[in-house]
């Protein structure tokens, strides 16, 4: 017994010695190459509404539409998008009323130091992740801090194009729509789950549909006990389920400059 073990071993080494001068006679290279293109253009890239003030409600349109590569490529049709917002941040000093919005001069669509803040959960409390700065902070002549802005995401609206029957008479959205003074996001508290309140998108080059115009709004938020008389027909005018209460603004917060990163994600493609 222990001689055919011995065998059957030195069969097996020598098997397995030989297999690579096998495989060295012959060989065949596969080549993959993919071109990858962006599916959307989306325009503009920044949204300044510069300084407003309490019960204003400013609009201002943002287009998004298939880009010229997907147009250009039969292979494919339509595509689904949503758009979610998330915190900000950013480089503030003078107690966050001043804020780094310097452009990058090969890009200048992109600020060079703002980012997008992650809601992460640590040791059971929700909390924005900045992540580290994207430069050296100063302390003179203005002390520089590097964290979340006040969040302006609960005060923007997306509508889509308007939608009239043959009258005339508005019947509703192409698209999606969220009025100002909503949650964009609901934390978990048991979890690290988070349910974001996206609106929906979808164009397509068979029914013609290759742009959409997006109208975000901003209905401004008043402070602490300053709120005007008519405060909550403000709120109600725009969101008849919103509380007026839970969309004030604390005092410390006056002056500041708040943010809030809206992501246009494509979320399919579906091909001819």
């Amino acid at each position: 017994m222990k001689q055919k073990i011995a065998l059957g071993l030195a069969a097996l080494g020598t098997a397995a010695a030989m297999l690579p001068l096998f495989a060295a006679f012959e060989a065949h290279v596969i080549n993959v190459t993919a071109k990858i293109e962006n599916a959307l253009r989306v325009d503009p890239h920044f949204l300044n509404f510069g300084t407003v003030f309490p019960q204003e409600k400013l609009e201002k349109p943002v287009d998004i539409q298939l880009s010229q590569s997907f147009q250009a490529e039969p292979r494919v049709d339509d595509v689904e998008y949503f758009i979610r917002q998330k915190p900000k941040c950013g480089i503030t000093w003078n107690n966050g009323t001043e804020i780094d919005l310097t452009a990058d001069s090969s890009n200048p669509v992109n600020h060079l130091y703002t980012k997008t803040g992650h809601w992460v959960k640590d040791q059971g409390a929700w909390m924005i992740d900045c992540g580290t700065p994207p430069r050296t902070l100063t302390t003179t002549p203005n002390a520089e801090t590097w964290g979340p802005l006040p969040v302006l995401c609960p005060y923007l609206s997306k509508h889509s194009e308007v939608v009239h029957d043959a009258q005339g008479v508005f019947v509703g959205y192409e698209d999606g729509a969220l009025p100002s003074f909503h949650e964009p996001w609901d934390l978990s508290a048991t979890s690290t789950n988070i349910k974001w309140n996206d609106v929906h998108g979808r164009l397509s080059k068979a029914a013609h549909d290759i742009k959409d115009t997006w109208m975000i709004d901003l209905a401004v938020p008043c402070f602490g006990g300053y709120c005007a008389q008519d405060w909550a027909d403000f709120v109600h005018g725009i969101n008849p389920q919103a509380d007026p209460n839970a969309y004030t603004q604390p005092i410390a917060n006056e002056h500041k400059i708040f943010g809030c990163d809206l992501w246009v994600e494509v979320e399919g493609v579906s091909e001819n």
